[in-house]
């Protein structure tokens, strides 16, 4: 059995005009904080991919725990966050989370629709000979440590409950969703800790 750890990026700058905000002096806290909760479970990184989505706040997330670990950081275009609508630009993408959030994974647009199949596709691949992971050579009980976002980690766990709500939890900063990965099938093992979400905006770039 394959594992996959997905894990949430630490707090991130909010921004309406910034495509790329990297991680508060929190964020950065937050991903060193979760060397030594890594470290307990995988001591050294033993038999460990670590693959982040190119976004910095998912990058900055990983890069403390891969040096500790002396490992690679496998950057894959596949984890990274959803694409906004065409014609919705980056200043409103906030109100359209804030209503998407409500909606349903059936009204992904077309362009939507292939991110999350690429998504699937790529965690499904994590497996043995052949595996899209560059490290497991075969091992069936390697573990892919996967540094993405709130919609990446929300839309796999809708797709292992066949369920359309888009909104499955709210994934605290740093936590981590388990799944396993049996002969291409994968299935959800634990949902990560659930942030609280009270008085907050949905819309704000927290949730991505």
């Amino acid at each position: 059995m394959h594992q996959i750890i997905l894990i949430r990026h630490g707090e991130a700058a909010k921004s309406a005009t910034d495509a790329d905000p990297g991680l508060t002096e929190r964020g950065q806290q937050q991903a060193q904080e979760l060397i030594a909760s890594l470290d307990r479970r995988f001591p050294g990184g033993r038999d460990v991919t670590l693959v982040s989505s190119p976004k910095s706040r998912a990058l900055q997330t990983a890069i403390p725990v891969a040096t500790h670990w002396g490992k690679e950081i496998h950057q894959v275009p596949d984890v990274i966050e959803i694409p906004s609508p065409q014609g919705v630009p980056l200043e409103k993408r906030g109100a359209w989370i804030r209503q998407f959030l409500n909606d349903s994974w059936t009204s992904l647009t077309p362009a939507q629709n292939l991110w999350r199949e690429g998504l699937l596709s790529y965690l499904s691949g994590l497996e043995g000979p052949g595996s899209k992971s560059p490290d497991v050579l075969g091992n069936p009980d390697h573990t892919t440590l996967v540094f993405c976002h709130f919609m990446v980690i929300n839309s796999v766990v809708a797709a292992l409950k066949k369920h359309n709500k888009v909104a499955q939890f709210f994934p605290d900063y740093t936590s981590q969703t388990e799944i396993k990965l049996d002969r291409g099938i994968l299935t959800l093992t634990e949902l990560g800790q659930e942030r609280n979400t009270e008085g907050e905006d949905a819309g704000e770039h927290r949730i991505q």
